[in-house]
């Protein structure tokens, strides 16, 4: 049986390049995308690796025409995985407009754009399935990256949806809630945002409480980035080629990886859901005809989390 064929964005660094490194062990083609990759991966290629200069913010024409390309290189390809992101420290009043664009196109919009792009061509093959490196921040955002876990919480909701939508035609999709794991994600990208502690804001008042975070990030990485990349590499390519002890598990959209994750995602929902009940009343309250209220069935299913 033919190796399947793997596209992977910001592949240069960090999980993507971890992810690369994987897929090329077990023998698989991989097409490695991201910017500068010639410069960057220029020693990996071979009868099973290509490269693609890929800036997953471009205009839709140039993203259609490189999705295209890709899909060219090898024939056909069978799992994409979304990879690329950005982040810094930075508070809400300091972020301009150029910095929360940056973070939104790099951590969303650009996600959503490859996707779109190779849709059409998995609908048609009859089969593909999209990973989405996501954060758990979604879960537990922290003070001063509230632009970080907002793009990564739209982006995981994106997913739930677009799942919904495209696994009736054989497009299975998953949202992958990482832990902190060593990469380069808190560095400066080359333009639009900062690393971690490469500042701490022009405004004095918030100075105090963002030094302490950007310390306590500094001083103690593990308790920041307890995550092994090669262990999340092998477990994220389990998942997504239906392998190893991952396989008996049911399919589902949205998997915290990394103790780290695990956690933050278990004391969210705990906290949402006596934050529920305590305001119950209040909420139904509302109602036209409060007491009355029955889901439908069907629309029940339509929100739920799939699980196949």
């Amino acid at each position: 049986m033919a190796p399947p064929v793997w596209m992977v964005t910001g592949s240069t660094s960090g999980i993507g390049a971890a992810l690369v490194n994987q897929i090329i062990t077990r023998g698989d083609k991989v097409i490695a995308s991201g910017r500068k990759t010639e410069e960057r991966l220029g020693h990996l290629k071979s009868d099973n690796v290509a490269l693609l200069d890929l800036d997953i913010t471009a205009e839709w024409p140039e993203m259609k025409a490189k999705i295209e390309q890709a899909w060219e290189t090898f024939g056909h390809i069978d799992v994409l995985v979304n990879n690329a992101g950005t982040s810094s420290l930075k508070s809400a009043e300091d972020a301009d407009e150029a910095f929360v664009e940056q973070i939104f196109q790099v951590n969303v919009f650009g996600h959503m754009q490859v996707t779109r792009a190779i849709l059409p061509f998995f609908r048609a093959q009859g089969h593909g399935r999209i990973g989405f490196i996501s954060s758990a921040s979604e879960w537990g955002p922290i003070p001063f990256m509230s632009h970080y876990a907002a793009s990564k919480a739209a982006l995981t909701t994106y997913v739930e949806s677009l799942h919904k939508e495209a696994s009736p035609l054989g497009i299975s999709c998953v949202s992958f809630a990482c832990g902190g794991f060593p990469t380069s994600l808190g560095q400066p990208r080359d333009s639009g945002t900062t690393g971690f502690g490469s500042e701490v804001g022009s405004i004095q008042a918030y100075q105090p409480l963002m030094t302490e975070i950007a310390g306590m990030m500094m001083e103690d990485p593990m308790a920041f980035m307890p995550g092994d990349l090669a262990k999340l590499s092998t477990v994220l390519v389990n998942i997504l080629s239906n392998e190893g002890p991952e396989a008996k598990l049911p399919w589902s959209v949205n998997i915290a990886l990394g103790s780290d994750a695990y956690f933050m995602g278990k004391k969210r929902i705990e906290e949402h859901l006596i934050q529920l009940d305590r305001w119950k009343d209040v909420s139904c309250s509302t109602d036209r005809n409060p007491g009355t209220y029955t889901i439908k069935e069907r629309y029940s299913e339509l929100i739920s989390l799939p699980e196949e």
